[in-house]
């Protein structure tokens, strides 16, 4: 009987096959973008429909504030974040990887000028730094150089994903439509005109093939279905490019900083790794700030989108494109 009853080291055992690890940031921050994505769908179709909001997605913008503006036959009110013409979604969104190539260049930049005195004793390899001093071992030096270096792979990789994805039209016939748009016209969608017979567009209509199925040549890039005179694609599955843009730009963020978060967040990290990061020069911390308002904002953003535009699925395949970008850049 006293044996069993001091026989209690089972709290070890049960401490050692509990999971050691937390859950990593970059592992919480997907599942925060997920959450986005899944609670602004549901809300979306539970207050409106999703044919209600992918058909708002495919309007231009000026042809979808006419509408709201009517609301005889779009009886949907028209919110800030669901207007295209607001001013986070013309300056930030659209333009978002040239905000991420800024804050790339920017935070380099500070952390080659201003790099990290190291602190007095720090070997663990678990959590790294971003930049030591320069008399210090090459073991040191060796960090800051690989997150530069990784850093800069990932852009790259990064870049491509975005072009190809989204882009590969802006840039001549040479490289073929973009992947999203391959997507939209293999799936059946129709570029629908705004007036045939009354609109000038009605003369190229038929050449171009729109009162059928869209361009003729399904290769070459979408010379007549711009928006400019109101026409928009009906049916296919147009990949959610702004779900997409806001996780991929988050995501390259969230690695762009990741060394800098226990300086940014002290309150967050154990005392060792605060301890690593402890002398981040300000115009090194000023920069992992603004990328971080960033993040938050796209955040933002992709609930914004998530609430007011495209079918489920469509956003659904924009996050996993920009899920998938990441994961590619990382390799």
């Amino acid at each position: 009987m006293s044996t069993t009853m001091h026989q209690r080291p089972r709290p070890a055992a049960n401490a050692h096959t509990a999971p050691s690890r937390p859950w990593s940031p970059r592992r919480r921050f997907i599942n925060l973008l997920v959450l986005t994505v899944v609670a602004g769908t549901t809300w979306s179709v539970y207050t409106t429909s999703a044919a209600a909001t992918a058909f708002r997605s495919r309007l231009p913008a000026h042809t979808l504030t006419r509408l709201s503006e009517s609301a005889t036959k779009f009886p949907i009110s028209l919110p800030f974040f669901a207007d295209k013409r607001n001013v986070l979604n013309q300056w930030y969104v659209k333009r978002s990887w040239g905000w991420v190539t800024a804050l790339f260049v920017a935070f380099n930049l500070a952390v080659l000028l201003f790099p990290t005195k190291p602190a007095a004793q720090s070997t663990s390899p678990s959590t790294p730094t971003i930049a030591n001093g320069r008399n210090v071992p090459s073991t040191r030096t060796a960090v800051p150089s690989a997150h530069l270096l990784a850093s800069l792979r990932r852009y790259l990789l990064a870049s491509l994903a975005w072009f190809y994805l989204t882009q590969a039209t802006w840039f001549g016939t040479t490289l073929g439509p973009s992947i999203a748009f391959r997507i939209l016209r293999s799936s059946g969608a129709v570029c629908v005109p705004s007036a045939i017979g009354s609109d000038p567009l009605s003369s190229r209509a038929a050449g171009a093939g729109l009162h059928a199925d869209g361009l003729g040549d399904p290769e070459g890039p979408p010379m007549v279905c711009t928006g400019a005179r109101g026409e928009y694609w009906r049916g296919g599955h147009d990949v959610s490019g702004h779900a997409f843009m806001m996780v991929h730009c988050s995501l390259f963020l969230v690695e762009l900083v990741y060394p800098l978060l226990p300086a940014l967040f002290p309150r967050l990290f154990s005392g060792g790794a605060r301890a690593k990061v402890q002398h981040v020069h300000p115009a090194v911390k000023a920069v992992g700030y603004a990328a971080c308002g960033v993040i938050v904002l796209s955040v933002v953003m992709l609930a914004a989108t998530s609430l007011f535009f495209h079918s489920p699925l469509e956003k659904a395949t924009g996050t996993a494109f920009g899920i998938l970008g990441w994961y590619l850049s990382g390799l």
